[in-house]
C-alpha cells in the first residue's frame, strides 16, 4: 500500500485551524472593534465682520471640516444675544440693522445634532445715514440699488428707463440739486421702483439745504409713469419737463410702477422748466401718469410742497396712508380718467407757504381735493366724459384748511374749497370731513359733473362739513349743484374743526402736537355699508376691501396713530 506523507509543520497548522483548534472547540463570533469616539467639532476661526451699509453687516469666516450649517447669533449693544440665522455657509448678510449701531456676532458649527462652542464675538458697526455722496445724473438704464449710508443728489431730470429697477433701501435720502433747475426722479413707462421704507427708517426724498433754510419748490418731485388707461388722447398726453415722456394709450390697468412704502418728500414742486411751446409747470411731491393697480402705494407724506402734493393723471392705482401738509396748491387731485381706490387720507394747511424765489408762485385756488374728467380746455380731451370717466374712491379723509387769514393769493375765497368736482368728473367721497376752508366745504360745477350725479356716478355720503368761511355748499346756479337735498349723506355742521379732533394745534404745529384722532361728531355718522357703486369696486384692495368705518376721518377713535413715527411737520 502507498505510504502517507508525514505533514510538515505549516500543513499541521492549517489542519488545526480548520478543525478549530487542538481540542476541538468550535469558534466563537467575531466582534468588531467599536468605532473611535467622533472628533470633538471645531468653532470657527478667522471670523470677521464688515460694514456693507447703514442697515446691512457682511461676516465671513474659515469654513469647518464636516460641518454642514452654521448659527449666527447677533447682539445689540448690551441686549442678549438672538439667533440671526443658520447659513449654509459663508459669507452671512445680515440685512434690517439700524444706524451707526454696533452689534457683537457670533457663530457656531453645525454638523447633524452636534454644535460647536461659538467663536470669540466680534463687533461690527453699521454705517451712519448718508455718510457719503452721490449725484445721479441721466437716464438710469440698469437696475441698481441706493444704499442707506449715502445721500444721492438728484440734478436735473433722472429717469429710470424701461427694464430697470431702481430699489431703495429703508432709511436712505435723495436730494434735490438746489443748482439745477428741474431737478427730480421720473419712474417712465416700464420701469419700476422699489423703495420700501420703514416706520423707523422712512425714505426721504427732499431738499440739498440744511433745515431752516428750506422752502417749497427747492425741487421737482417724484414722477411715475405707467401704462394704465387714460382719457386723454395718447398723441396729446405728454408728461412734464424739456424732454416729455407719453403717458397716453394705455391699456393695462394691472399695470406695475412698483412700491412707494413709508416714503415722504420733502419741499418738492418746483417749476420744471418745458419745451418753447409749453407754459413750465410745478409738478406734484408725486405726480401719477397712468399708473396702474399692479403699484403699491402706501404710507407716503408730501410736506411743504409748492405744487400739489398727490396728483393722478387717469390711471387705476389704488393707495392708502397718504398725508399731506402744507401744500402751495390742491392736496390732491385728479384728472383724465382716475379711477383708482384711496383710503386714511390726511390733507393739513394751516398757513400760506413762502416759495423759494424763482421756483414758482401758490396757487390763486388751492384745495383740500380736486377732481377733474379729462378738461376740455387742454388738447387731447374732446369732452369732459370722454372715457374713461374719472370715477375714483376716497374714503375715510380728513381735510382741514388754513383758516383766518388764509391764502393772500387766492383769486376770490369762493375758488379755495375743501371738496370741489368738477368739468365731468365722477367720484365717491366717504367717511370724511373737509372743514375750515375760506370757500366752501363742498363744490359741484359744470352740468356734465351734475349729470354724473344724477346717474349715480357722484356720491358723497357719510361726510362732514365744519367752520368753512362761505358754508357748506355752493350756491345753487348755472355753474354751482352742490346743496343738501343733492347730497343727503353730507352733514353740515356748526362745529368748530379744533373741536373734531384730538389734537389740532394752532400756531406753528409741531410733529408730536398733532393728533388726527377724531372728537365729537367725527366719532359717529360713517357709513355702515359702502355705497353701492363703491362696495361693487372693493375687492382686492390690498388684498381685502376697503373698511366701512362707524368714525368719519381718517383715524380711528381709539386705533393705532398710522401716521406717527414715520411722518414730519416743518415750514423750512
Amino acid at each position: 500500500m502507498p505510504r502517507l506523507a508525514h505533514p510538515g509543520p505549516a500543513s499541521l497548522l492549517v489542519l488545526l485551524a480548520a478543525c478549530g483548534g487542538s481540542d476541538g472547540a468550535e469558534p466563537g463570533p467575531t466582534t468588531p472593534p467599536p468605532p473611535p469616539p467622533p472628533a470633538t467639532l471645531s468653532a470657527p476661526t478667522g471670523v470677521t465682520g464688515t460694514a456693507a451699509s447703514a442697515s446691512a453687516v457682511r461676516l465671513t469666516w474659515t469654513p469647518v471640516a464636516g460641518a454642514t450649517a452654521y448659527v449666527v447669533q447677533r447682539a445689540a449693544g448690551s441686549g442678549a444675544a438672538k439667533r440671526a440665522g443658520t447659513p449654509a455657509a459663508h459669507p452671512f448678510d445680515d440685512a434690517g440693522l439700524l444706524p451707526a449701531t454696533t452689534y457683537a456676532y457670533q457663530v457656531a458649527a453645525v454638523r447633524g445634532s452636534d454644535t460647536s462652542a461659538f467663536a470669540a464675538a466680534v463687533s461690527v458697526t453699521t454705517r451712519a445715514l448718508g455718510a457719503a455722496s452721490a449725484t445721479l445724473r441721466g437716464d438710469v438704464t440698469a437696475s441698481r440699488t441706493l444704499t442707506a449710508d449715502t445721500t444721492y443728489v438728484l440734478s436735473g431730470a433722472v429717469k429710470v428707463r424701461p427694464g430697470a429697477t431702481l430699489t431703495i433701501q429703508p432709511g436712505t435720502r435723495l436730494v434735490g440739486d438746489s443748482t439745477v433747475a428741474g431737478s427730480l426722479l421720473m419712474i417712465t413707462r416700464g420701469a419700476r421702483i422699489d423703495a420700501r421704507g420703514t416706520a423707523e427708517q422712512p425714505i426721504v426724498f427732499g431738499s440739498q439745504r440744511a433745515a431752516g433754510s428750506r422752502a417749497p419748490g427747492d425741487w421737482g418731485g417724484l414722477v411715475l409713469v405707467g401704462n394704465a388707461p387714460v382719457s386723454r388722447a395718447a398723441a396729446a398726453a405728454r408728461t412734464l419737463g424739456a424732454a416729455p415722456e407719453s403717458y397716453g394709450g394705455g391699456a393695462d390697468a394691472a399695470d406695475n410702477s412698483g412700491t412707494l412704502r413709508y416714503v415722504r418728500l420733502e419741499f418738492a414742486g418746483a417749476e420744471v422748466p418745458t419745451g418753447a411751446e409749453q407754459v413750465p409747470t410745478s409738478p406734484a411731491a408725486l405726480t401719477l401718469y397712468a399708473v396702474g393697480r399692479g403699484t403699491t402705494i402706501e404710507y407716503v407724506q408730501a410736506l411743504s410742497s409748492l405744487g400739489p402734493a398727490f396728483q393722478w393723471f387717469g390711471g387705476t392705482v389704488d393707495a392708502r396712508y397718504l398725508v399731506s401738509y402744507e401744500s402751495g396748491d390742491d392736496h390732491f387731485a385728479w384728472a383724465e380718467g382716475y379711477q383708482g381706490r384711496n383710503q386714511f387720507v390726511i390733507g393739513f394747511q394751516s398757513h400760506e407757504p413762502t416759495p423759494r424765489a424763482g421756483a414758482g408762485t401758490v396757487s390763486a385756488t388751492p384745495r383740500g381735493m380736486q377732481g377733474y374728467g379729462c378738461d376740455p380746455n387742454v388738447d387731447g380731451c374732446a369732452t369732459s366724459t370722454q372715457p374713461p370717466i374719472s370715477s375714483p374712491v376716497f374714503a375715510n379723509f380728513t381735510l382741514v384748511g388754513p383758516g383766518s387769514p388764509g391764502f393772500t393769493a387766492i383769486q376770490a375765497r369762493d375758488q379755495s374749497h375743501g371738496i370741489l368736482v368738477r368739468r365731468g368728473s365722477g367720484a365717491t367721497l366717504l367717511n370724511g370731513v373737509a372743514a375750515r376752508w375760506q370757500g366752501q366745504g363742498l363744490s359741484v360745477r359744470e352740468v356734465a359733473t351734475d349729470t354724473l350725479r344724477q346717474r349715480d356716478s357722484l356720491q358723497v355720503a357719510g361726510v362732514l362739513l365744519a367752520e368753512n368761511q362761505l358754508g357748506a355748499f355752493d350756491p345753487a346756479g348755472s355753474a354751482g349743484f352742490a346743496n343738501a337735498a343733492a347730497f343727503p349723506g353730507v352733514e353740515a355742521a356748526t362745529a368748530t374743526a379744533a373741536s373734531l379732533f384730538a389734537g389740532l394745534p394752532g400756531g406753528v404745529p409741531t410733529t408730536a402736537a398733532i393728533d388726527w384722532a377724531p372728537a365729537g361728531a367725527l366719532r359717529s355718522g360713517g357709513l355702515a355699508a359702502a355705497a353701492a357703486r363703491a362696495a361693487a369696486r372693493d375687492n382686492g384692495f390690498f388684498g381685502g376691501a376697503l373698511a366701512t368705518t362707524p368714525y368719519r376721518g381718517a383715524a380711528a377713535p381709539d386705533g393705532a396713530r398710522w401716521w406717527q413715527g414715520w411722518t414730519a411737520y416743518a415750514r423750512n
